[in-house]
């Protein structure tokens, strides 16, 4: 055996005492157990009860250390525990020193995805260097789900010493009073021990629980190409809370097709969620002109959906016509309130989709206006920004795009009513003879098809997505991608107003990163949301 390096070994004592402070006992054991050396901290209390609360953890030997440095990826583990945000195992790594194979990894993907956390250069984030007290009142403030404004002043005696870009922050931390400095000084650039890391979560935690009466928002997931079980299990373990299945179609003679399974009904009524049952068009312009500019056609529609409401018990309806007569304006209209009307007797609720308005005939049927008045919810389909046959290549659902729409219809349609439609797909374009094709892909088809390509992959941060280029067969492939992070800052940027909630065009297959991020988005979105009532 080699004799040991007196370096070397020193390393591995000090690593060795960092891996047990961050893995430590488990949660379960720190309910009954007591830390060994936190009785003369002035953070005695917070330390323990946040141990208790698996918050903050001990070494395997039951020490704390409570005057030691935390570290980045420490800090960030800690106040993720502290929301109680579930860890985000993604596809792609966003910082290359904090590989899948990390601690930190779940931790920092889920801050990541949810704009708590940043790197310090755009590749790394440096998970083992001490945080600065600056650095932590920014992730306190973003973790509040606050972007404050840069102030025109810092009442303390180093404000000079604040970084520009910490300044808001500093502010705001001070302002709430979750973070402060002694007799005028903030100490910006100094290292957080782990007893002071204790006193700031503790008080964080208090303001955690001031969110909790927010009102649950719609998540609302589409089934398509899967059979009744195969829906059943991709639900189960997600935050979906409304089902909607395809299950009614216009046919050309003016009927609805009927191909409900009660099966899905029956297992979300004893699930805790709601159904609201698709009818759609089939993009049958023809038949759908027939139906809405014919009064008696309209009526026997409506018996149809009414009889099906009774006969399968499901909630509510969520209408999907799309490629509509642009003259058919006023009729859509009119057979929406008709059938809300009808559907309200019976105590259901009625949710319309909608494009985004782009000024031309395909969004020039929807009377966004009137719709938001009539219909209990108004879903925008936030996709499609670049479509199959489309003139170019691009983003499914970039956020700058996603933004506009929303905003514009959010000024049209009351933000209680407002649900935001994102895609659970994206597409593999290329080029070929001259002509630009592309084919859709599940998310989880696109990991696959870059494990087998080895793709470059760069975060665009001006569209908040993955970029992924490939060449095969000497064609060169471009994917803009769907996965936690890109539907995180999706789910971020949505979620500045007010709205109902989210719905999700496809549920196909197990996402579990991706529900992770909406389940955290929601529960950071609890504390922006305080005060509403439940």
């Amino acid at each position: 055996m080699k004799k040991q390096h007196p370096i070397m070994l020193t390393f591995f004592l000090w690593a060795s005492s960092l891996l047990c402070l961050t893995v430590g006992v488990s949660s379960s054991d720190a309910k009954t157990a007591s830390l060994k050396d936190i009785a003369d901290s002035y953070a005695r209390a917070e330390i323990q009860s946040l141990y208790q609360a698996g918050i903050v953890l001990g070494d395997a030997d039951g020490y704390y250390h409570p005057k030691q440095p935390v570290t980045r990826a420490e800090f960030v583990a800690m106040l993720t525990r502290t929301w109680g945000l579930l860890p985000v195992k993604s596809q792609y790594p966003a910082y290359v020193d904090v590989p899948k194979s990390s601690w930190a990894y779940g931790p920092v993907q889920a801050a990541v995805s949810l704009g708590i956390a940043n790197g310090t250069t755009a590749t790394t984030f440096s998970p083992n260097r001490t945080i600065s007290r600056q650095e932590a009142a920014a992730l306190l403030i973003r973790a509040l789900q606050d972007e404050p404004a840069q102030p025109h002043s810092l009442p303390l005696h180093d404000a000079r010493d604040v970084a520009g870009w910490a300044r808001p922050y500093v502010h705001e931390v001070i302002r709430q009073k979750i973070l402060v400095g002694y007799q005028g000084y903030f100490r910006p650039n100094a290292a957080l021990s782990r007893e002071e890391t204790a006193v700031i979560l503790s008080r964080l935690k208090t303001k955690a629980g001031q969110g909790a009466s927010a009102k649950q928002p719609i998540i609302l997931g589409w089934q398509y190409q899967t059979s009744t079980q195969e829906f059943i299990d991709l639900i189960k373990d997600s935050p979906v809370n409304t089902l909607s299945p395809r299950w009614y179609y216009l046919q050309a003679d003016g009927s609805v097709s009927d191909h409900t399974d009660a099966a899905i009904v029956r297992w979300a009524h004893q699930n805790g969620r709601k159904v609201w049952a698709l009818f759609g068009n089939r993009f049958d312009a023809k038949a759908t002109h027939e139906m809405l500019t014919s009064p008696a056609k309209r009526a026997a529609v409506i018996a149809q959906l009414e009889e099906f409401s009774v006969k399968y018990q499901w909630d509510g309806v969520n209408v999907d016509f799309e490629n509509i007569k642009p003259e058919d304006r006023y009729s859509f209209t009119l057979f929406v309130k008709e059938l809300t009307a009808a559907l309200h007797k019976k105590g259901l609720k009625v949710s319309v989709d909608v494009p985004p308005d782009s000024q031309s005939d395909w969004s020039a049927p929807y009377d966004y206006v009137q719709l938001g008045k009539i219909a209990d919810y108004i879903v925008l389909m936030g996709y499609e920004e670049h479509w199959s046959g489309g003139p170019a290549a691009g983003s499914v659902s970039s956020v700058p795009w996603l933004v506009k729409a929303s905003d514009h219809l959010l000024s049209l349609v009351p933000p209680q009513k407002f649900i935001t439609g994102l895609p659970l797909y994206t597409r593999d374009w290329y080029r070929e003879n001259g002509t630009l094709l592309s084919r859709d892909l599940l998310i989880l088809e696109s990991y696959r098809l870059l494990a087998q390509t080895k793709p470059t992959l760069k975060w665009d941060p001006a569209v908040s997505q993955y970029k992924a280029v490939y060449a095969k067969n000497g064609i060169t492939h471009s994917l803009w991608l769907e996965e936690s992070r890109s539907i995180g800052a999706k789910l971020r940027a949505s979620m500045d107003q007010p709205i109902a909630g989210f719905a999700f065009w496809y549920v196909g297959e197990p996402l579990p990163d991706v529900w992770n991020v909406i389940s955290n988005a929601w529960t950071l979105h609890k504390w922006k949301m305080r005060g509403t009532s439940s």
